[in-house]
């Protein structure tokens, strides 16, 4: 049977090669955490949040000095039963948390807002689903 590539050396660095490419492919269909919600942000990028699965902490992040704060807000995926809101009133990056009680089991979803004092949440991103 012929060989492809005659030269061993190049014969290594071609499975080294394939084998790189199948393990970058893989890692990237895979989340970044598969038990974390990745970073969301509100619509215009003012404010972002966070579930993080191996803290269990929610965040949310008030990016912009505009007036406004963030809030990221928690529901449950099925009812969308309160969970959790997370406030963050300052922009100095730092951004706020809460741990709440989130059952292994139940699908939530979250979601990144912003608002003002005494109103409604305004100008929020789409609403994301994950695990615990």
């Amino acid at each position: 049977m012929p060989r492809l590539i005659s030269h061993s050396r190049a014969r290594a660095g071609a499975v080294v090669a394939a084998l790189s490419l199948g393990l970058v492919g893989g890692l990237a269909a895979t989340p970044a955490s598969a038990n974390s919600s990745g970073w969301w942000t509100s619509q215009h990028g003012r404010a972002e949040g966070f579930y993080n699965a191996l803290t269990g902490r929610v965040y949310a992040n008030d990016i912009k000095k505009d007036g406004y704060s963030a809030i990221t807000q928690v529901r449950t995926a099925r009812n969308g039963y309160f969970v959790v809101d997370v406030r963050d009133k300052v922009a100095n990056n730092g951004g706020s948390w809460k741990t709440p009680t989130l059952y292994a089991g139940v699908r939530f979803k979250m979601r990144v807002c912003v608002y003002k004092t005494g109103h409604k949440p305004t100008q929020c991103g789409s609403w994301h689903e994950f695990d615990k």
